[in-house]
């Protein structure tokens, strides 16, 4: 019974090791092929701020992305052509949105030629309203009950919140930022655009 035993707890060993032998080797590959991959600095840094542009030729047009306003009248992204608009998806109950939301009222001051607008993503109204009210967020919002505006954002692989689209003068999505905007993305992404 001894040996049997022991022959067990030996056999079990050596499947442990090879088990551990092959889950080296795998990790030492995904290694070494990421390791192969270069990006700039500007992408590093980019990456790094959650913020993705998009060369000019790699632009699409923006989805048609239309509703009711949380003022009540009609709104869509098309009532803004000709001008940079900055398209901030946010729910009053998203942790990061509200973090964020500072930065996005002082930003909408800041750049009077940008067009700041919100998407108001499986929210209440009137909690969206003193979301945006208390920091003092003037920008018009289009609701959006049940996301599918937001999905309609192919460039928005997280389909999470937050999320900031770019819309250039052509009206074409130009970048976004996926997570919380800061005042250096946000400036940034302006930046490239203006």
């Amino acid at each position: 019974m001894l040996r049997t035993e022991k022959w067990n707890m030996t056999r079990a060993i050596r499947k442990c090791t090879r088990a551990s032998a092959i889950a080296t080797v795998v990790l030492l590959v995904i290694m070494l092929t990421a390791c192969g991959r270069e990006i700039s600095g500007q992408q590093a840094r980019d990456n790094e701020m959650g913020l993705l542009m998009l060369a000019d030729a790699d632009r699409q047009p923006v989805p048609a992305i239309t509703g009711e306003g949380l003022d009540g009248g009609p709104i869509g992204i098309a009532d803004f052509g000709g001008k940079v608009v900055v398209l901030n998806a946010f729910a009053s109950w998203c942790t990061p949105c509200q973090q964020e939301l500072p930065v996005l009222a002082a930003a909408e001051k800041q750049y009077p030629n940008v067009q700041f607008l919100g998407l108001d993503v499986q929210d209440n109204d009137e909690a969206a309203l003193g979301f945006l009210a208390a920091e003092g967020a003037t920008y018009p919002v289009i609701k959006d009950p049940a996301g599918d505006l937001l999905a309609k954002f192919t460039i928005n692989p997280a389909k999470g919140l937050p999320v900031t689209f770019f819309i250039d003068e052509q009206g074409r999505v130009a970048g976004r930022i996926l997570g919380k905007v800061t005042t250096e993305n946000l400036a940034a992404a302006i930046k490239s655009l203006t």
